[in-house]
């Protein structure tokens, strides 16, 4: 992620295709979010990953809460409470 993020920061065009929902909120500016081939959203991780958007696409409730060191969100599959993460 440390040579992606160099890149980007240089001016590069820089495409990775993650799964895992809350490493790329840590590491991008902007993602795509997809669901059976289609682009449901896209735009900065605080727009695109929703609890309202990820929930039915994942069929389980998905709580979006603020990660508790970065800058990001941060997704909990099962819904759990918007405070749930803070002593952490």
């Amino acid at each position: 992620m440390a040579v992606a993020r160099g890149l980007a920061d240089a001016g590069r065009a820089v495409m990775v295709v993650l799964h895992d929902l809350n490493l790329a909120a840590a590491h991008t500016d902007r993602m795509g979010l997809m669901d059976g081939g289609r682009l449901v959203a896209c735009g900065p991780p605080g727009d695109v990953l929703r609890a309202e958007l990820l929930s039915p696409l994942y069929g389980i409730p998905v709580a979006v809460v603020p990660h508790p060191r970065r800058t990001c969100p941060l997704v909990v599959a099962g819904g759990a409470a918007p405070g749930a993460l803070e002593a952490v």
